[in-house]
């Protein structure tokens, strides 16, 4: 682990990383990138052996889970899976037999709320962003958000979504360099307080959506 992150620290975006890490310091300013990538179907995504993907988009479709593996998903899920669904997202995870592998969160445009930093994020109708991606500790390290992404963007192709949104810490290297080795864009820059009150954010109207503070 030592060694992977003084390997990050020598490249440019480990350089920029420890300028955000900087910043953040000395000024008590948090910076978030936005990223985007286009949902189209992937035939080519081939999961590891024993693992399955699922993806939930009504409330009937839950009943086809146990209720065990429902309570661990709510537990990193930010609200119910039922609240989830009732308000339009999407439940997106991948399992091996009966344990959870990896899970993640969809909400639909034309608007929704980002709990970190809390934002209001409007978009078009036609959006949908990314959020509680976690990955189950006996599973890390094996890929296991890269496959549960594409396999995500990859249905929401079929569910009428036309751009999918995710939002990281600038200082999270590894995850920004994930999303653009899988060909995502970034398309804004946020600014906000310690406390998640927004400053600013550069680049967002070019790329379709506005952001308020929700506090």
């Amino acid at each position: 682990m030592l060694k992977e992150k003084l390997e990050f620290l020598r490249g440019p975006r480990g350089l920029r990383a420890a300028g955000y890490f900087g910043l953040k310091l000395l000024t008590r300013i948090d910076v978030f990138r936005i990223v985007w990538i286009l949902a189209q179907s992937n035939t080519s995504l081939v999961l590891p052996s024993g693992w399955r993907y699922l993806s939930f988009h009504t409330d009937e479709a839950l009943s086809g889970i146990t209720g065990d593996i429902l309570e661990r998903v709510a537990e990193q899920c930010g609200s119910s899976p039922k609240q989830l669904l009732g308000r339009g997202g999407s439940l997106h995870l991948l399992l091996t037999e009966d344990s959870l592998v990896a899970q993640l969160s969809i909400e639909r445009g034309p608007s929704c709320r980002v709990h970190s930093p809390p934002l209001y994020l409007n978009m078009a109708e036609t959006d949908a962003i990314m959020g509680y991606l976690y990955t189950w500790p006996a599973y890390r390290r094996q890929g296991a958000a890269r496959y549960l992404i594409a396999a995500t963007v990859s249905d929401l192709s079929t569910q009428n979504v036309h751009r999918v949104i995710a939002h990281v810490r600038a200082t999270n290297v590894p995850s920004l360099a994930a999303f653009e080795h899988a060909g995502w864009k970034t398309g804004a820059t946020i600014l906000c307080t310690l406390s998640g009150r927004l400053l600013t954010v550069l680049g967002a109207t070019r790329a379709g959506f506005t952001l308020r503070s929700a506090i």
